[in-house]
């Protein structure tokens, strides 16, 4: 999700919601991926080792618009595979197919985001691709769905997307953003995704057993600022944000560990930046089925903050 800002006409052309095209072909540079003209990475897709295709190739599924290595970083706080952490890939790759279906959007947010984990994410070092495609694009925006596959054609997740035309980006967070790209991937990298989220408790533990179902939101985790994880219109990538409200909802739960995530659908209010706190509540808690209810807020403006995300994940029984 990012936000508007001044009419100013960009020095490279907008691919996604959180991707820039590089016209030169120095396919060598850091965050660069081949292609008839390079694709400038940010760096939220290089923690989540996440590679666009300049020149996807097309089937009956859609387009095969980008890739994603898999490893500790699609791990949660307990070590265990978390569905949430393909929201970068499918955030990405259905703003391409919707870019390709309707190039008079030049620069385009994402407003809503809905995963459905069909199984656990393998950790291994498999990598898993996303075929995307446009359902509806016109002038102010649209939509795309798409699936994220195993080279075995193993079906992990289906997402769909809804994206609505913005204004053309700031330059000065352009210039943030490439100088994040630049950054070396070193073992430091090779973490889970609470690391890389910086995320952390703000309050104790739950007492173990069922969660309660409340009326009110309470505090819930919070992530520190993390400026690598910015997007070029200088916002919180909205794949990261993702991550973070599932991952909140999670961490709601005393018993998350029997569950795994099974859908999550994200509305993308207005633009993050800063130390982000979450609000959570939980609204149903049976054996198998837990519904809980994520916002996400600047952390420095108090409870009473207006927030950015709001979100709702949906879990079951672990596999």
């Amino acid at each position: 999700m990012t936000a508007s800002t001044p009419d100013r006409q960009p020095s490279t052309p907008a691919v996604g919601t959180d991707t820039l095209e590089a016209p030169a072909p120095d396919l060598d540079a850091p965050g660069r991926q081949g292609g008839r003209r390079g694709l400038v990475l940010g760096r939220t897709e290089q923690l989540m080792r996440v590679h666009l295709l300049r020149d996807p190739q097309h089937g009956a599924a859609g387009a095969r618009t980008g890739t994603m290595g898999t490893g500790p970083w699609v791990l949660d706080p307990d070590g265990r595979p978390f569905g949430a952490a393909a929201a970068v890939i499918m955030d990405n790759t259905l703003a391409t197919s919707l870019h390709a279906a309707g190039p008079e959007l030049d620069w385009i947010v994402t407003t809503e985001l809905l995963l459905n984990v069909l199984r656990p994410l393998p950790a291994d070092g498999t990598v898993l691709e996303s075929w995307t495609r446009a359902r509806v694009a016109d002038a102010t925006g649209g939509m795309a769905s798409g699936t994220l596959v195993g080279p075995d054609g193993t079906e992990y997740l289906q997402a769909t997307g809804w994206f609505q035309g913005v204004e053309r980006h700031d330059p000065a967070a352009v210039e943030h953003f490439t100088a994040m790209a630049r950054l070396p991937l070193g073992p430091d990298t090779e973490v889970p995704l609470d690391r890389i989220l910086g995320a952390r408790p703000t309050t104790p533990a739950p007492p173990a057993g069922r969660p309660a179902v409340t009326e009110a939101f309470g505090a819930g985790w919070g992530f520190e600022r993390k400026d690598e994880l910015r997007n070029p219109h200088g916002a919180v990538h909205g794949g990261a944000l993702s991550i973070m409200a599932a991952m909140a909802a999670q961490q709601a739960m005393p018993d998350h560990a029997g569950f795994d995530l099974q859908s999550l659908r994200v509305m993308f209010l207005r633009p993050a930046g800063g130390a982000i706190a979450s609000r959570v509540r939980v609204r149903h808690a049976g054996r198998s089925l837990r519904v809980v209810q994520v916002e996400l807020a600047g952390a420095e403006h108090g409870p009473g903050a207006k927030p950015f995300v709001q979100a709702e994940a949906v879990f079951r029984p672990a596999q």
